[in-house]
């Protein structure tokens, strides 16, 4: 899996972000080139994100179409705040991205700080994906703050699967004190790897109809390479 990081900017100020800032904007070239480049070398599964993807000034369905008309199977990982009209119908992804970090309103928002509340959008965009029948996943950062939130998260997604959804599948991401945000907010947020991982397994351990990924260090990943542009080109 190829996950391409567009851009640095966002809308958002999450208080976990483990994004960084010092990064350029892909062009339009350089991300057609990097495709390419891709293709050629076996890569099948590309993850287009960012900082926003939806902020990509340069066309990112464009980029999502092009992507597939060289083999890939095309992922966007979005906030869900930049969603074009019609989103849901748009051939060109095939599958959304989705942040989710608890079923309680305060407690997501106080993580993913928008200005219009965040919470309520995910949710409306997951509902408007189940209504077109097109397939998502979603993802949780888990950390100190919502740890006692995933029993409902669990609840509420196989709720979902029970009236239709095509829940891919639901990552859960240990919190790491990097980044724009992930440093600065490490005292509040962190919590040890065994608590994650207890927290992982007994999730996976409820038998539930779709996978759930456990992710302790995705700096460490074997199966995701990451690119981005700096000054002298892509990385």
């Amino acid at each position: 899996i190829a996950s391409i990081f567009l851009l640095p900017d966002c809308n958002m100020a999450c208080r976990f972000c483990a994004s960084e800032l010092d990064f350029s904007i892909i062009s339009h070239g350089q991300a057609d080139s990097l495709l390419h480049l891709l293709r050629d070398h076996g890569i099948k599964n590309v993850v287009l994100g960012g900082g926003e993807p939806f902020l990509w000034p340069h066309g990112l369905l464009d980029l999502c179409a092009r992507a597939q008309s060289l083999g890939f199977l095309v992922q966007v990982c979005t906030n869900a705040t930049q969603l074009p009209e019609g989103f849901a119908e748009a051939e060109a992804i095939d599958r959304f991205v989705l942040p989710l970090e608890a079923m309680d309103p305060a407690i997501h928002d106080a993580l993913r700080l928008h200005p219009e509340g965040h919470h309520r959008q995910v949710l409306m965009a997951v509902d408007q994906l189940m209504t077109a029948g097109r397939p998502f996943t979603l993802s949780t950062v888990v950390t100190r703050s919502n740890l006692d939130q995933l029993g409902a998260l669990a609840e509420f997604l196989h709720s979902l699967r029970r009236q239709g959804a095509r829940l891919h599948a639901w990552h859960l991401y240990r919190f790491l004190p990097v980044g724009r945000a992930g440093r600065p907010n490490a005292e509040q947020l962190d919590l040890p790897l065994e608590a994650f991982l207890a927290a992982a397994r007994s999730i996976q351990a409820l038998g539930l109809d779709f996978p759930v990924y456990r992710r302790s260090d995705m700096l460490k990943a074997t199966r995701v390479a990451y690119f981005w542009a700096n000054g002298e080109g892509l990385q």
